[in-house]
């Protein structure tokens, strides 16, 4: 039987925890969704499309491994495509309290979850300090999910270009 897992987010942007919990299920599982779910009541810095273009780059050299969106919610994307399980990766208590709250909701409708710890060089990558370094213009190299801080990077003066015009 195959198996194939979701890993959903809103990657916002995707740094090298993301990669390394999607490189993790791509050597476990048949196949691997890494998909982005639009959450209307978040706002993100980057437009889906760049977050979608970061998520290609870095999973360029995963075969099994998918991209894509949804503005749908996880539980019923789980169960519309067949899928086996929801990979959540988990840096911390923190993250684990937050992640085992949406996985019972998940579960209750449906679909179950399976968390994977964080490589421990990753325990303090988030997106959360991407964008604060973006913010100060200092570098994201050691944050950035390999083969994507250039189009981050670009992506940001874009956006930053954006908002003065």
């Amino acid at each position: 039987m195959k198996t194939t897992v979701l890993l959903p987010g809103t990657y916002d942007p995707l740094t090298r925890g993301h990669l390394a919990v999607i490189e993790t299920a791509a050597r476990n599982f048949d196949e691997v969704r890494a998909v982005i779910f639009v959450n209307p009541d978040k706002t993100c810095l980057f437009p889906l499309s760049d977050r979608l273009e970061f998520l290609r780059l870095a999973t360029a050299g995963l075969p099994n491994v998918k991209v894509g969106s949804s503005d749908g919610l996880v539980a019923d994307y789980v169960r519309e495509n067949g899928l086996s399980f929801i990979v959540k990766g988990v840096r911390n208590e923190r993250d684990f309290t937050y992640e085992r709250g949406m996985a019972d909701w998940n579960a209750a409708h449906g679909a179950k979850t399976l968390f994977l710890p964080s490589p421990e060089d990753v325990r303090e990558v988030s997106s959360t300090e991407l964008r604060k370094r973006l913010e100060k213009g200092l570098p994201i190299d050691e944050l950035a999910a390999p083969g994507t801080a250039d189009a981050i990077l670009a992506a940001y003066r874009r956006l930053s270009l954006d908002k003065r015009d």
